[in-house]
């Protein structure tokens, strides 16, 4: 089993990690940590580059942080920073990577996100292939 775990390093997100081991144990399934860099798109001043690189920082941290807490259980995992739009993202690793199952929050980062129930996660489960695990 091939499981895909996303996260944005919130606080809810993070919640996922516990859920992960408990089915990646006994199912001695391979997961993969994925996150990705929102990183805007426009150049046209020196600032946004310097967003962009504490962005694509911040997302190497989260990979970091989350790859810590599985080392602490006793597992391994493989990880993945991605750019683009979270959902998208997501949705083409699950296929390019023919994951069997996909867990995420419920809520994450984004403001306005947390107005609606999981844009994200709604998205996600919507156009990915594999089963949808959102954690509360």
């Amino acid at each position: 089993m091939k499981i895909l775990l996303a996260t944005d390093g919130s606080e809810h997100s993070l919640k996922t990690v516990d859920a992960v081991v408990k089915l990646a144990v006994p199912l001695k399934a391979e997961v993969t940590v994925l996150t990705v860099a929102e990183v805007p798109n426009v150049t046209y001043f020196d600032f946004l580059e310097l967003t962009r690189e504490k962005i694509e920082k911040r997302s190497k941290e989260i990979l970091e942080e989350v790859v810590k807490i599985f080392r602490e259980k006793g597992l391994e995992v493989k990880t993945i920073l991605s750019k683009g739009h979270p959902a998208e993202v997501i949705c083409r690793m699950v296929e390019e990577g023919a994951y069997d199952l996909v867990v995420l929050g419920s809520r994450g980062l984004g403001k306005i996100e947390e107005m609606f129930l999981g844009s994200v996660s709604n998205r996600v489960a919507h156009c990915s292939r594999a089963s949808v695990l959102i954690i509360k």
